[in-house]
């Protein structure tokens, strides 16, 4: 992940790649490293790599891999709740060791799990390196999840491009794969609980039955696909002093976007919105389409129970702004729990939701709970899940809103609808004492009603 340039891309960074605590890793599920051969094969830093493939680079160092690690969210979840917790309960301290692998993976490599500080990192193999994911042979069984990659350190390097091999590259399928980034984003916590569940949600999709992996789109130019089929960059992956690299119809792009990344978020999901007359010439019925068939798994993803996705209606005239406010929706759950598909109705919210969210919007999102059933927002801690509306992957959903208009409003109305999308809500980062993130805005769609006799 990239390094701290500016406080407000800080935060979009911080909801990246298995950041936070929620992304920690079981115990008993180190990556596996080759049976030793003599001799130490040391892994590469990024800096090495940046002498031949200085444009992957830095793409890359535009990314979040960099920071998964070092990053204030991560570090402020991990230092001040996990890791004292964790000194008095050995299951806890299992699992907050164990997060090294994905979040400080060469160093856990090198010197096995363990609790590790910030003084303790090679600032020039910190995160999750270059040689992390090229270095990479496969994982252990069930399958990939909880960090469990095998990693095999040399000066071979494995890749997605097809030719002839050498002396330090190699074609191997696996890095064409969305299994080698489920190696990060599925995860079980120590309790037993599915707390990512990417992964999971792509294979279930559409897209994956039709071969459509994670690289599609999170390493095309665009970060999505157009048309249904993503888009490449093509010329050299690499530049040398001595010899020259072929040229490529397909270069994969390095800066990885994600849930971190406002270019991803924005126009990730769609909206569209039509009118209906209802029971009288003065009431309307809004019907508000919510499109994720640009997306291969569920919005939010990743850190589930932290991200937040919600809709807000308005109608507005010349004179006044009426809020309308979204009704309980109805899903395979008891009439209580489906209040937490209005934002402010929760029995939970006031944990949940911070003043960002305008009560009475619609909000998809997933809620975990604790051994003691209440609603938590540390992954660590989750022993089940009380609630989840998120969309799913290629899935249109229809809002609907109904508005009766007051006698006075005789001009046009103006009907809104905003889809907007935190990675966190202000009563988790105000816990840590970090800054509240600005939420991004997915989505806008208007219509125009015309004024009424």
């Amino acid at each position: 992940m990239r390094s701290i340039a500016k406080k407000a891309s800080v935060l979009y960074v911080a909801a990246g790649l298995g950041l936070l605590v929620a992304g920690c890793l079981s115990a008993g599920r180190s990556p596996a490293l080759p049976e030793s051969t003599g001799r130490t094969i040391d892994f590469w830093p990024t800096s090495t790599c940046r002498g031949c493939h200085d444009q992957i680079v830095a793409q890359y160092l535009e990314s979040s891999h960099e920071m998964s690690f070092t990053n204030p969210v991560f570090q402020a979840q991990y230092r001040q709740d996990l890791l004292p917790r964790a000194a008095e309960n050995s299951d806890l301290y299992e699992e907050a060791r164990e997060c090294i692998s994905c979040h400080e993976p060469i160093l856990y490599a090198t010197k096995g799990p363990g609790v590790i500080s910030l003084e303790e990192i090679n600032p020039e193999m910190n995160g999750v390196t270059c040689d992390v994911c090229h270095t990479i042979t496969g994982y252990s069984a069930p399958g990939p999840q909880n960090g469990n990659y095998i990693i095999a350190p040399s000066e071979t390097k494995f890749g997605p491009l097809q030719s002839q091999d050498d002396w330090h590259h190699a074609y191997s399928e696996l890095q064409t794969k969305s299994e080698i980034c489920a190696v990060c984003h599925e995860a079980v916590n120590h309790h037993g609980f599915k707390i990512k569940t990417t992964f999971t949600e792509w294979l279930e999709s559409d897209f994956a039955r039709r071969g459509i992996q994670c690289q599609d789109c999170h390493m095309n130019v665009d970060g999505f696909l157009n048309a249904g089929k993503p888009r490449f960059a093509s010329g050299k992956a690499a530049r040398m002093t001595l010899g020259d690299a072929p040229e490529r119809e397909r270069l994969f792009t390095h800066k990885f976007p994600g849930a971190h990344s406002r270019t991803q978020i924005e126009g990730a999901i769609t909206l569209a919105i039509e009118a209906k007359p209802a029971e009288s010439d003065r009431t309307i019925t809004i019907i508000i389409t919510v499109d994720n068939t640009r997306t291969g798994h569920n919005m939010p993803s990743g850190s589930a129970d932290l991200r937040l996705l919600w809709l807000e209606v308005s109608a507005r005239t010349e004179d006044r702004l009426l809020i309308l406010p979204a009704e309980a929706a109805a899903f395979d759950v008891p009439d209580e729990l489906s209040l937490y598909s209005v934002a402010g109705r929760g029995v939970f919210d006031t944990r949940l939701l911070g003043p960002e969210i305008p009560a009475g919007s619609r909000v998809y999102r997933a809620i975990f709970a604790d051994g003691s059933g209440r609603a938590t927002l540390d992954s660590y801690d989750a022993v089940g899940k009380i609630f989840d509306n998120r969309l799913k992957a290629a899935e249109e959903r229809m809002e609907f809103y109904r508005l009766r208009i007051p006698e006075e409003v005789k001009g046009d109305l103006l009907i809104q609808a905003t889809l907007k999308y935190l990675p966190y809500s202000s009563t988790f980062t105000d816990r840590f004492g970090l800054p509240r993130p600005d939420a991004a805005i997915v989505a806008q769609q208007e219509i125009t009603l015309p004024a009424r006799n």
